[in-house]
């Protein structure tokens, strides 16, 4: 069975890696604060000194860290992946990062003769836990085939998009629905509550019919309980569709509902939220409509 390096151990990573872990494939792992790696050396992952040890005592590495820049520097920074690169390396970054860093660290991967996968992952830490993650993936096709039986350790759902930074790609157009639904969920709660409906009633309504979203079936209840720990902070959010307008840009096609989205969402950052889920855009439309979303007696 392959040996697997895992790098990040956030939210996401320590569930993913501990799916691996029961797997039964033998796991090292290295995060910046080894804290975090505690539970999963205890339930039998080793422990390495840096990225490039993770990568020499693997067959497989898979990066789950914060942005480009964390998975530029984890990749191809001093003590990173690639110095510790071997024959028969496999380099798996399952980041949300730009697509043109994946194609700049896949390029600089192949130099080093190590295929490299874009794959970054939709759900939640629950999802992840569950191995029910979506998972969209950019990179060599042979790769990627030889990858598959890992992810469908960790998704329910895994799509082979194309080339190097196709899965990146993806997972910008994904998190665009998401971003500008969640911002939609959260003027509708804010509306009805200031037309004197109980939001309960949105989430019931909405439960069937064209309106279901699934923004309003995860965070629809946890707006209404003021339920704001990070499942997907507006921080990343708003990294996320800047990078979309970008990629836009790029493309020459306008993303209007984006970007008022992510303006919300800088609103939410500017208020010290940024560490919150990004439903906690909802606090910022009840300020500009002087309402509260709140349970009704």
């Amino acid at each position: 069975m392959q040996r697997i390096g895992f790098i990040g151990l956030g939210l996401m990573g320590q569930p993913m890696a501990r799916r691996l872990l029961e797997a039964g494939y033998p796991l090292t792992v290295w995060n910046r604060t080894a804290e975090k790696a505690m539970d999963l050396l205890a339930a039998g992952a080793s422990w390495s000194t840096s990225p490039k040890a993770v990568a020499q005592a693997s067959d497989v590495v898979i990066t789950m860290v914060t942005d480009s820049a964390a998975s530029e520097e984890v990749s191809c920074g001093a003590g990173g992946v690639l110095e510790g690169a071997h024959p028969g390396l496999i380099l798996i970054d399952m980041s949300s990062i730009a697509p043109e860093m994946s194609r700049s660290i896949a390029e600089r991967a192949k130099s080093s003769g190590v295929p490299m996968l874009d794959a970054p992952v939709t759900g939640n830490p629950k999802v992840a836990s569950d191995g029910k993650l979506g998972i969209m993936v950019g990179g060599p096709k042979e790769t990627f085939d030889a990858c598959l039986p890992i992810f469908e350790k960790l998704g329910v759902k895994v799509v082979y998009v194309g080339g190097n930074g196709m899965g990146t790609t993806l997972k910008l157009v994904n998190n665009l629905i998401m971003g500008v639904a969640i911002e939609a969920v959260a003027e509708a709660l804010v509306l009805a509550t200031k037309a004197g409906i109980d939001p309960r009633k949105v989430i019931e309504i909405t439960s069937v019919g064209g309106a279901r979203t699934g923004a309003m079936e995860t965070r629809g209840p946890r707006m209404i309980k003021r339920e704001f720990s990070p499942h997907f902070s507006a921080n990343n959010m708003h990294k996320d569709l800047s990078m979309a307008l970008k990629l836009a840009e790029e493309c020459g096609v306008s993303l209007p509902a984006t970007s008022i989205s992510r303006e919300i969402l800088r609103a939410a950052k500017s208020q010290g939220k940024g560490e919150l889920d990004s439903c906690v855009v909802l606090t910022v439309l009840e300020a500009m409509a002087n309402t509260v979303v709140k349970l009704k007696d």
